[in-house]
């Protein structure tokens, strides 16, 4: 592929992944009311049924958004001249850990909303408390952020401002996925992080357009 239609490629899915991780993360807010941490098994059965099709799109944007947002960060790698590097790598592995964890939250979700149409109300239960653990398994795992401002530490493909926020983004992002265990502040506080990055990628995808497009 043309160098230039690369950029473009790359630059869509990070802006693009953006706008589906920002739903994604905003549903409860405007679009998808969260059900109670206690709720009963008849109650999120009710709940299942009632935002069906919203609960599917909640998750179509979910594993869109990572896999977007995981191209672009790779791009940038490329582009970078570092994919055999050490920093390189972890990119990659890192990339993979959130796929998975993505898409086994995902699974969860779906368990829960198929086993109520199947009246397995049990099920129901159990597939949204394995669901609800995954914002601490997500918090807990390495950031893809702080890796990849590792990689692109000595690279001119953006401006250094990025390569730096990207590495505080990153430890933020660590140090509050091991505080959300012990604290519901840290959880919060999280949200804010998670609003900066998916900035970051917006703002670093125009900027690559407008360097190197």
């Amino acid at each position: 592929m043309p160098l230039k239609y690369f950029i473009w490629f790359s630059a869509c899915c990070g802006i693009l992944g953006t706008v589906a991780l920002t739903l994604y993360f905003s549903a409860p807010f405007w679009l998808l009311p969260l059900p109670a941490a206690n709720a009963s098994a008849e109650d999120l059965v009710n709940f299942g049924r009632q935002y069906r099709n919203l609960i599917l799109f909640d998750v179509w944007l979910q594993q869109v958004g990572s896999i977007l947002t995981v191209l672009f960060a790779l791009a940038l790698v490329h582009l970078a001249g570092t994919s055999r590097s050490y920093s390189g790598r972890l990119v990659l592995l890192v990339g993979a850990v959130i796929l998975s964890l993505s898409l086994a939250e995902g699974t969860f979700i779906m368990a829960a909303v198929q086993a109520g149409d199947n009246g397995h109300n049990e099920a129901v239960v159990t597939s949204v408390d394995m669901g609800s653990v995954f914002i601490h398994i997500f918090l807990l795992a390495p950031s893809l952020f702080l890796v990849l401002g590792f990689a692109l530490m000595r690279s001119s493909v953006l401006p250094a401002i990025f390569r730096r926020s990207a590495i505080v983004l990153g430890i933020l992002f660590q140090v509050l996925g091991v505080a959300g265990l012990f604290s519901s502040t840290a959880l919060v506080l999280v949200i804010f992080v998670l609003m900066a990055q998916n900035a970051w990628t917006l703002l670093a995808s125009i900027s690559l357009l407008i360097r190197r497009g």
